[in-house]
């Protein structure tokens, strides 16, 4: 899964959008990311801002189906969910890997900018930095971190 857009939200925006309508259910959907999130309804209104502008404009980018709206939300709300030794070492090894495969500066600056609406952006940048040793390859991207993962090209 690429990233559709500059943060999580954004993205999310892009999967409702798939199909040209936004339901009821998945606004419900992108109510409960902003909680996961830990959104403020102005810093949602303003990424809501953004998405409109480039949806008017023509230029906003759009998922494939709505479906998968709704397991990419769930698969996020489930990574905030678990203990934070869990999705801060998932977060490490993702910046290892992404050091491993060649790190560019501009997809380091992504990738952390995302990691950060996460609240992994710290366990990320110690992995991609080598902070505390060398951590482990992640070995299976969790679909909650795919679209950063496909930022750093570690994704066909």
């Amino acid at each position: 899964m690429q990233a559709l857009g500059p943060d999580p939200f954004f993205h999310a925006l892009a999967l409702a959008w798939s199909d040209g309508i936004m339901t009821a259910t998945e606004f419900a959907q992108l109510d409960a990311l902003q909680a996961a999130l830990g959104l403020s309804d102005a810093e949602r209104a303003e990424i809501e801002s953004k998405y409109e502008t480039a949806l008017v404009a023509g230029t906003a980018p759009t998922g494939d189906n709505a479906e998968s709206l709704v397991e990419w939300i769930d698969a996020v709300r489930a990574l905030k969910n678990v203990h934070p030794d869990i999705s801060s070492g998932l977060a490490r090894r993702l910046g290892a890997t992404a050091l491993r495969a060649g790190l560019h500066p501009c997809g380091y600056i992504v990738a952390y900018d995302w990691m950060t609406h996460l609240g992994l952006d710290r366990p990320f940048a110690e992995g991609a930095w080598m902070v505390g040793g060398v951590a482990p390859a992640i070995k299976a991207v969790p679909l909650a971190l795919a679209p950063v993962a496909h930022t750093l090209n570690l994704l066909e």
